[in-house]
């Protein structure tokens, strides 16, 4: 754990306990987290009603689960892929606006804001599959942390979904298998995601665990 992301924590904490509580929940309609193997940091985007940030995420810092399984190569056919991704703090730096104040830098030591950002969903390589863009829902869930003067601030809380296209290309050696070229989170236009589609989360990631099991036996 980096030290910019633990003091990012602190700051996140800090807020939440120290500052007057104001919250809501803001639906996020457009945007996107946008990566391309050998191309560096994912560019992150969100937008919803009185809140916008754009900033960067590398794969080496955070949670990016799909990237971590297909360098081992554990992306293989009739198996399933892990979107779990989540970046904070001092691993998520950028340019938030928010009710008409802007925060710049996000997530810096020194700042007043910081943002937690975390997708779910699974995505399914079918047997047989030779290569090419796969689709699968996700749903997003986060937090944007911020103080707006020495004595007020807040928390907002974020929710979305939208569509998680990853690209692949065979694995060099490893029959089956695949390297992974690009993965795109796009938020849905209308998202209004509902709990119970976040319950059913929990539920899919139950049974990850046992479908690697069986993947990983194929392996040669």
């Amino acid at each position: 754990m980096s030290v910019a992301f633990r003091a990012a924590g602190i700051l996140c904490f800090t807020l939440a306990l120290a500052l007057p509580a104001r919250a809501e929940t803001i639906y996020l309609t457009s945007g996107a987290f946008d990566w391309v193997s050998g191309g560096g940091a994912a560019s992150v985007t969100m937008h919803g009603t009185g809140f916008s940030f754009e900033g960067n995420a590398s794969p080496f810092s955070g949670v990016f689960s799909p990237w971590g399984e297909c360098l081992v190569p554990e992306c293989v056919t009739d198996s399933p892929v892990d979107l779990h991704t989540r970046f904070t703090g001092g691993d998520l730096p950028g340019t938030a606006t928010y009710n008409g104040s802007t925060y710049n830098p996000v997530g810096s030591a020194a700042a007043d804001a910081a943002l937690d950002a975390r997708w779910y969903g699974i995505l399914y390589i079918p047997a047989g599959f030779s290569g090419g863009v796969l689709t699968t829902p996700f749903t997003f869930a986060g937090e944007f942390s911020y103080q707006d003067s020495p004595m007020t601030g807040g928390v907002a809380n974020f929710i979305g979904s939208g569509t998680a296209s990853l690209m692949f290309s065979p694995y060099a050696n490893y029959p089956g298998a695949f390297a992974l070229d690009s993965v795109r989170y796009e938020f849905d236009a209308l998202a209004t995601p509902e709990p119970a589609s976040m319950l059913l989360i929990g539920t899919g990631l139950a049974g990850l665990a046992a479908l690697r099991r069986r993947r990983r036996s194929r392996l040669p």
